[in-house]
């Protein structure tokens, strides 16, 4: 027997070693799938879908979506299964049936019950469905119903089946009190395979494959893991999980190495492992530990589904990482041998293999900021000062406090440099003994960025809000010789925020605003173009560490790595998108490992990462789980697959929803998505967590919808397209738009004719307006005609008036000088009639006669009188005319008369031009005013002065 034992654990169990330290367990809460939290079942669909059955029903579970299903009789589900063409089967309580998707996207059940042919008959539980070739087997604890097509077989328990497996295309059901049977295919019989007394009528918990043909491993509730051989039908116990007989099994799963993972009512998850031996705290399954495990299910992609009494687990093999501690911040990780130490908030940590059973550093308390080897020995740097770990305890050194870290010293074998609070100390190793010599005097900063510069004992120094100091010590390392202190001036375009590094061999300098080196020729920073061709200069980066040929950095809190051998090295962050924001700032712990893993310590506790390419696994593609949208407050849901033709959506859609999610991607990864809506948008969206994408009032048209996805391990999903079309209005149709083009060209015609009758009237307005003008035109040079004759007549009036006046003033002098004529001749005619009386001789006498006879012929006569009568008409017109018009009785003398009194004359100067007296004056005057019936109050020379004007 002993041998059988070695046997079967040589070629069935294995050390779980690495594989099982690596899985990485995902809990789902009632809060999650929001339904009962008991679970009896579960199977999952050829498109990675998850089928859970529970106390509520059925849970769908996409990887984004839960959906639950209620059965008809609202019973719990015990059983699950797909069948060969990939429908999904269900059990509950005296019901049966079909999970299926609907057309809008929806999952419904489809009961079977009347085609198991029950008659009336209460199959109570159908906790089992299995499916051997086209046979579909549903096992309740009183009969097993065979459905081949539509055709159902019974076959009858003599106590009660119990647990039902196709292992090895066989057929298994397990029977209280006789054993465990298998079905004879040919005649739906059932026949004996391992008698109950075989593994001492204990109740079967599971079934698995036993490593070869023809043999099976039976666990039994008790904990007992039997071997047994169809050939023989013997069957031999191998272990026992629980050796006081104080466990139960609830389910138990073959790993594909050969090891057993076992889930137990009281002890969460344990594990046998090749050799037998029992596992009780396999790492990464503590948080089972309280639960009880009702089933353990592989899925296709290799991982695990727990299913428990409360609640559901998933545990993930292919993650690329998995948390190693979680009580503290991690500032720093130190692994030696098989061991790990990590500093953290709350002292030193260490583990003595590789997996997460960590123990603290006793009497070390608070934090801790380093963990070194030095010269053979474990040294922390902590809060309260230095101190050497030896097993799993701290011895300090020296008794100074406040440390960050220790540099060997170049050249000097077995010093260090020690970086305090407040400057620098020397350690030295003696034998075995550790020394803290005084501080070195002549630097008084924090130097907790300390890095050797290339010139023997110098070391530069960066300061997070002073900027960057190069110290030069002197060789016996008590006195800081020189100190050069660098700010803003000096090529940095701020001092703060500044790490230094070495890259390649040179020493680099990061920055808020891109990364420097120091030219020692000007004595100034200067960008680094190789890195920053390669990092974004725009970014805060805060750690630079090579490894290989791998560059690793942490820049605005997240971390990636770029591989310098590659051609054109392109940076890689998406694997490590889970570690954003958690670095602790300014002391980012990042510690490579060989197996390309990386160890990353943060405020959550400390990572480990495998930095290996999974590839892209086949079949792992995008789905469009559900298309909904909202209008006037109602929604609707619709048929999630494309098709040939366009999905039509009606007008006035308020809110379009796209769900997705990614079933056959591993559920215990963060999954990211990004999407495009062509017809709409131009370039795809970055990637987001949210597994859906909402759009409001999109306007007609046809669009299509893609997305996309990819997880943190690296893996991407093939994109998915649903394409639709937005329904226009009435009168946004294309009879619309041909009605709007017919009444388009109707009312450009109309325009047409109302243009031409517009220029016809136009036309004719402006003819009208042409001949008004013209007339007007006419007119007005007809009036500037009549004005230049009435301003000639106007000058010409003037011309006359001024001549009339000039006339006047000549007839005036005229007549002024007839009478003047006139009073001359009469003095000279009386001055000679005087002198006749004197003179006496007769000569004298003779010529006094022919001066009497010139003045009489040069007298003022008649002739006279005639010219002053012609000057008289052509100044006052018509005068005479008038007179006599008045009277024709006047005589010459008479109108003579009139012309001087209109003239203005008195009558003294009218006598001597009329040769008559004074008196004779006045009763001409008389006489003429008879004539013309001049009454004797008016005024004569009024009047006539009106005579003259009349005419």
């Amino acid at each position: 027997m002993h041998k059988l034992i070695l046997t079967f654990i040589s070629t069935c169990l294995s050390v779980l070693a690495f594989a099982q330290n690596a899985v990485k367990l995902k809990i789902y809460e009632k809060s999650d799938f929001m339904a009962d939290s008991q679970f009896w079942s579960v199977c999952e669909g050829n498109d990675g879908v998850m089928y859970f059955g529970n106390n509520d029903g059925v849970l769908v579970f996409d990887g984004e979506h839960w959906q639950k299903i209620i059965l008809p009789n609202n019973s719990s589900v015990r059983s699950l299964s797909q069948g060969m063409d990939g429908t999904i089967y269900a059990g509950g309580y005296n019901e049966a049936g079909i999970i299926s998707r609907a057309k809008d996207g929806r999952y419904e059940y489809r009961s079977i019950l009347k085609e198991l042919q029950p008659e009336g008959r209460n199959l109570e539980n159908i906790w089992g469905i299995e499916h051997l070739g086209n046979r579909v087997l549903f096992c309740a604890y009183s009969e097993i119903i065979v459905l081949t097509g539509r055709a159902a077989t019974r076959l009858p328990s003599s106590t009660a089946f119990t647990y039902s497996a196709v292992v090895n295309n066989n057929y298994y059901v397990a029977e209280s009190g006789h054993g465990i049977l298998t079905l004879q295919p040919s005649s739906n019989t059932l026949l004996m395979a391992f008698p109950a007394t075989g593994f001492n009528n204990e109740d079967v918990a599971e079934i698995l494959p036993g490593g070869k043909q023809g043999a099976l491993l039976v666990v039994t509730v008790q904990g007992g893991i039997y071997y047994g051989e169809l050939a023989t039908g013997k069957i031999t116990l191998l272990n026992r999980c629980f050796p006081a007989g104080d466990g139960s099994v609830g389910a138990a799963l073959k790993n594909p190495d050969g090891s057993i993972y076992i889930g137990t009512v009281n002890e969460g998850l344990i594990s046998v492992n090749r050799m037998g031996q029992t596992n009780y705290n396999p790492d990464g399954f503590a948080p089972l530990k309280d639960g009880v495990v009702q089933k353990l299910y592989r899925t296709t992609d290799g991982n695990m589904w727990i299913l428990q009494n409360n609640g559901l687990a998933y545990a993930d093999y292919h993650s690329p990482y998995r948390q190693l501690f979680n009580r503290a911040s991690v500032y720093d990780a130190l692994p030696v041998k098989d061991s790990l130490y990590i500093a953290t908030t709350q002292g030193i940590y260490y583990a003595a293999d590789a997996g997460n059973n960590f123990t603290k550093v006793s009497n070390l308390q608070g934090q801790a900021w380093t963990v070194q080897k030095a010269s053979g020995d474990i040294i922390a740097c902590h809060d309260t000062g230095l101190y050497k770990i030896v097993h799993g305890s701290a011895v300090q050194i020296g008794a100074v406090s406040g440390f960050w870290k220790i540099n060997p010293v170049a050249g000097k074998p077995g010093f260090y440099l020690a970086s305090q609070y407040n400057g620098l100390y020397l350690l030295e190793k003696k034998g075995k003994e550790w020394l803290l010599h005084p501080k070195i005097a002549g630097f008084n900063e924090s130097a907790r960025d300390i890095l050797p510069a290339d010139e023997p004992h110098t070391y530069w120094v960066c300061h997070g809000y002073q900027g960057v100091f190069r110290l030069r010590i002197n060789a016996a390392y008590n006195r800081v010789s020189s100190v050069d202190h660098f700010t803003n001036k000096n090529g940095l375009k701020n001092s703060f925020n500044v790490n230094v590094f070495r890259w390649q061999g040179k020493v680099v300098f990061t920055t808020n605003n891109g990364i420097y080196t120091f030219d020692n020729t000007t004595n100034r920073f200067v960008p680094y173009q190789k890195l920053n061709s390669l990092l974004d200069p725009t970014l805060n980066t805060r750690k630079i560490l090579q490894y290989g040929s791998r560059t690793w950095f942490v820049q605005d809190d997240e971390a990636g790595y770029f591989d310098i051998s590659q051609p054109v090295p392109e940076p890689r962050k998406d694997i490590f998108l889970n570690l954003k924001g958690t670095f602790n700032r300014g002391m980012e712990c990042l510690v490579p490992l060989p197996g390309d893993k990386m160890l990353f310590g943060t405020t959550d506790g400390l990572f480990l990462y495998s930095i290996k390419n999974p590839g892209n696994p086949a079949g792992i593609s995008t789905a469009i789980t559900q298309v909904s949208y909202t209008r006037r407050q109602k929604q609707e849901l619709l048929h999630t697959a494309s098709g040939k033709g366009a999905i039509e959506l009606p007008n006035k859609t308020d809110i379009l929803r796209f769900d997705f999610a990614v079933p056959k991607m591993a559920k215990g990864t963060r999954i990211q998505y990004s999407y495009i809506l062509e017809g709409s948008e131009q370039e795809w969206s970055p990637w987001q967590n949210q597994p859906f994408k909402e759009y409001t009032h999109l306007g007609p048209g046809t669009y299509t919808f893609k997305v996309k996805s990819r997880n943190t391990a690296g893996i991407v999903g093939g994109e998915a397209a649903y394409r639709f079309t937005v329904l226009p209005e009435w009168y946004q149709t294309t009879l619309a738009y041909i009605l709007y083009g017919v009444l388009s060209l109707l009312v450009m015609y109309g325009i047409r004719l109302l243009i031409k009758r517009r220029i016809r009237y136009e036309k004719a307005k402006s003819a009208r307006e042409a001949e008004s003008s013209r007339r007007l035109l006419e007119l007005e040079v007809a009036q500037l005609k009549l004005q230049r004759d009435k301003d000639a007549a106007i000058r010409d009036k003037a011309a006359l008036e001024e001549d009339v006046i000039n006339k006047s003033k000549e007839l005036a002098n005229y007549t002024m000088l007839l009478v003047q004529k006139k009073d001359v001749f009469a003095e000279i005619t009386d001055d000679l009639k005087e002198l006749k009386n004197y003179v006496r001789n007769e000569e004298s006498r003779k010529k006094l006669l022919d001066i009497f006879q010139k003045l009489n012929r040069h007298r003022v006569g008649e002739e006279y009188m005639e010219v002053f009568d012609v000057h008289f008409e052509k100044v006052h017109h018509n005068f005479f005319e008038g007179l006599k018009a008045l009277s024709p009785s006047l005589t010459q003398r008479e109108l003579r008369l009139c012309a001087f009194v209109k003239m203005g004359l008195t009558n003294k100067e009218i006598a001597p031009l009329l040769g008559i007296s004074l008196r004779g004056v006045e009763n001409a005057r008389y006489r003429i005013r008879k004539k013309l019936d001049v009454a004797n109050e008016d005024n004569f020379a009024a009047f006539l002065e009106g005579v003259g004007s009349e005419t």
